[in-house]
């Protein structure tokens, strides 16, 4: 484990917390808690065995924040509020958050590779809750437009904020899927960043405690850098699957490519109407057309 602050642990994720891996943070007080469970099966069963937390939060329904859950009591289990009616099960997951075709290779990646098992919950939380752990207060914050569920956690008298998939990572940030929203997710990420935290804590990239703003300023810019490349490759009209195929977010797929396919597919379509909104490119025929 590695100190946050007093009583207050990151849980590391193999592969540096990377995907299919995420970061896992433990609260040690009156009431023991758990935030997400992507760090892996043997560390979860030593979480269990050590600390039995008194409450496992999930933040959102991707499967590499909840693929452990499996390990505890639904009864000790917390969902989001938004999401109470799918996370757990895996086909209600797939219906979610990939097409058709897909669903039964995705969800044979996410139970091989990412190792998510089936879970039951008992209790949902949501925006407005606040969680009196003893020493201090835990207050989940709702993001979405990396998810619907999306979900943040504020750590007020430490001045901590877990902001799980606000994740300040090289990559950017994510929304491959039909919930994903460029808007709303930088509006999540205006609206975190307003809290002042003077730590950060990443699900893929850990403590982060200098440079905050800076590092808010690189993560909200992501998203002009994506249409900036996206309307440099179309210095010719093309169809969505040729500007797919340039892989200008991903930049290659190399694992699992329908799927990885699918995701920058899907951003990609996210930017394009960005761009027709603003007069940047229009559509002839088939193909889009940089103004």
């Amino acid at each position: 484990m590695e100190r946050i602050c007093e009583g207050v642990y990151l849980i590391p994720g193999p592969k540096n917390g990377r995907f299919p891996f995420s970061h896992s943070v433990l609260i040690q007080d009156r009431t023991c808690v758990l935030i997400d469970t992507g760090c892996g099966e043997e560390t979860l069963a030593r979480i269990e065995r050590e600390h039995a937390p008194d409450m496992v939060f999930v933040s959102h329904a991707h499967p590499d924040h909840c693929s452990g859950t499996w390990r505890f009591p639904s009864s000790r289990v917390w969902v989001p509020r938004e999401g109470r009616n799918s996370i757990g099960d895996l086909k209600c997951m797939a219906e979610r958050f990939i097409i058709p075709p897909l669903r039964e290779e995705w969800a044979d990646y996410m139970h091989r590779e990412v190792g998510f098992r089936e879970f039951a919950a008992s209790n949902i939380y949501g925006e407005g809750d606040t969680f009196f752990l003893g020493a201090r207060t835990l207050v989940p914050v709702h993001a979405p437009g990396h998810s619907d569920d999306h979900y943040v956690f504020h750590l007020p008298e430490n001045g901590v904020m877990v902001t799980t998939d606000i994740d300040f990572t090289r990559f950017g940030p994510w929304y491959a899927n039909d919930e994903g929203d460029i808007q709303r997710f930088i509006q999540s990420i205006h609206r975190v960043r307003a809290y002042g935290m003077t730590t950060a804590v990443s699900s893929h990239e850990g403590i982060l405690r200098s440079g905050l703003e800076e590092r808010f300023d690189r993560f909200l810019s992501a998203f002009d850098r994506r249409e900036e490349r996206l309307i440099a490759v179309l210095d010719r009209p093309q169809t969505l699957d040729e500007i797919v195929d340039h892989a200008i977010i991903y930049g290659s797929f190399p694992v699992r490519p329908r799927i990885l396919r699918f995701w920058e597919r899907q951003m990609i379509e996210k930017h394009l109407a960005r761009l027709q909104e603003k007069g940047s490119v229009r559509i002839s025929g088939d193909r889009y057309v940089r103004t």
